[in-house]
């Protein structure tokens, strides 16, 4: 997972950095399927499901920068919060699968601390689930674009596009 500094940065650098951060988003990919934990169940895709449909239009291209630029402070709050509970122990965050598909492995971690982390996973993954919805995408959509967006150069600079335009808007907007 990727920690973004807290300083502010022009609009470019932290686009870079938010590009870099769509990487971390295979967190709510996964890897062959997609597991998505929800208060409700979860909802499980598998990869044959993400490349069925390869071509993205410009509205989902805009959706899914929305969605990434909005999951980044649930992310780094989720981040933070797991960050201090490991703080004082052996665990390193880093060697800590928290995505919404590998919860499994919080298993290592002391009993006394996995249901905190876990409670936490889950929260940022139904954070994650609502703001790609309310983007107008489904997570499966968000999926496959986000399985799509490394083999897609034009993609991936449609998407670094349509955030660096979201950005501006929004501080164009805060003036």
């Amino acid at each position: 997972m990727i920690h973004l500094s807290t300083h502010p940065l022009s609009v470019h650098r932290r686009t870079l950095a938010l590009a870099a951060a769509i990487a971390s988003l295979a967190v709510l990919a996964g890897g062959a399927g997609v597991s998505l934990p929800t208060t409700t169940g979860s909802v499980t895709l598998g990869a044959a499901a993400w490349a069925q449909d390869s071509s993205v239009s410009s509205e989902e291209v805009t959706g899914y920068a929305a969605s990434v630029l909005e999951m980044d402070t649930p992310r780094n709050e989720a981040f933070s919060q797991i960050k201090t509970l490991l703080t004082g122990t052996s665990y390193d965050i880093s060697s800590i699968d928290m995505s919404c598909t590998g919860t499994a492995n919080l298993n290592q971690l002391p009993r006394n601390l996995r249901s905190d982390v876990r409670t936490i996973v889950v929260n940022y993954c139904n954070q994650a689930s609502t703001i790609v919805q309310s983007n107008g995408l489904t997570v499966r959509r968000f999926n496959a674009i986000t399985s799509a967006y490394p083999q897609d150069p034009a993609l991936a600079e449609q998407i670094r596009a349509a955030m660096v335009q979201l950005q501006q808007q929004s501080a164009n907007g805060s003036e």
